[in-house]
């Protein structure tokens, strides 16, 4: 059996065992929209109104296991997503927005996002957010190159839509 490495990270202690299963679960912000709250083991990660931030995030993990949970009940899923399994997990979503959030997401966990479609602008901001927010030690993939000029800008302006980690 492999030891826990142990990471730090801000004033917490995060351990990381092989094979574990990263969770999404949901709550509505002030205006009723469906935050996605991801968490590793019992340690949130990252919370945000927009699901390809969080997509961006199992990306960058190389995450591969997903557990969804919500009020109805949960599923696991692999990531990508496979189109098959949209019928299962149907059954524990809350309400047609949740539908809407969860259909985005299975769209955008099969993107590259450290090789993002030409016509596709904002693929990157996402990922590079994600990172951003993501334990260093977490993170496994990474953009090829270094920051683009302006992306402290871009950052902010993606980060009003992330409610965990705050800055």
């Amino acid at each position: 059996m492999a030891y826990p490495a142990l990471i730090h990270w801000d004033v917490r202690t995060l351990y990381l065992r092989e094979g574990k299963v990263l969770r999404l679960m949901f709550y509505p912000n002030s205006r009723g929209v469906w935050v996605g709250d991801l968490y590793d083991d019992d340690v949130r990660l990252l919370a945000t109104t927009h699901p390809a931030t969080i997509a961006a995030a199992i990306f960058a993990m190389d995450g591969h296991s997903l557990r969804v949970e919500t009020e109805d009940g949960f599923f696991e899923m692999q990531f990508p997503f496979e189109e098959n399994e949209f019928d299962d997990i149907a059954k524990v979503l809350e309400d047609d927005q949740m539908g809407q959030w969860m259909t985005l997401f299975f769209t955008f966990s099969r993107f590259d996002f450290s090789n993002p479609l030409p016509y596709d602008t904002r693929a990157e901001i996402h990922f590079r957010a994600a990172v951003h927010h993501l334990p260093t030690e977490l993170v496994k993939i990474r953009p090829s190159e270094p920051n683009p000029k302006g992306f402290k800008k871009q950052l902010k302006n993606r980060n009003q839509y992330i409610y965990y980690p705050w800055e």
